[in-house]
């Protein structure tokens, strides 16, 4: 979760365009080049959000593998766009922090990079719990096991 100066976050790959403008963009084209840059440069820099990102390609398959309903892809759809944002907001806050203190230790840096860190995890958290409360019911079916709790209790009562 917390990027490291290493090559690649030197930025050296980065045309020269890129690295010296300072003013805003005002062709769209620019923009959308930029932002895409930004993506490829998270993907590039930050391990954490290759392993997101493979992860939330299986969680797709597995999603296709066992027929999600609309809401149920809805849900899913949430909890992985939530991690991966959570991800992009990290990495934000600790190329400012590293920009600000330098190589310095600060404890306000280390305090806003925990943080940063702690609400990546927090949300990995949470999409787990989604997870697991979508996908049970497939995995459990596939196994005969019986799905519906309400039946569940029928089924003692007589």
């Amino acid at each position: 979760m917390a990027s490291r100066d290493n090559e690649r976050t030197k930025l050296e790959d980065v045309p020269d365009q890129v690295t010296k403008q300072t003013d805003r963009n005002n062709n769209f084209f620019k923009a959308m080049r930029n932002s895409l840059n930004g993506i490829w440069m998270i993907l590039v820099r930050e391990r954490n959000m290759r392993i997101h990102i493979v992860l939330a390609f299986m969680i797709l398959v597995a999603g296709l593998h066992y027929g999600l309903y609309r809401a149920d892809w809805l849900w899913v759809t949430m909890a992985i766009f939530i991690v991966i944002f959570s991800e992009f907001l990290n990495t934000i806050i600790e190329a400012v922090v590293d920009l600000v203190v330098e190589k310095k230790y600060h404890p306000l840096a280390k305090l806003a990079k925990d943080v940063a860190a702690g609400a990546v995890l927090v949300a990995v958290g949470v999409e787990i719990i989604i997870l697991l409360i979508i996908f049970q019911p497939y995995v459990w079916r596939q196994f005969g096991i019986v799905t519906n709790f309400s039946d569940l209790l029928h089924q003692f009562q007589k």
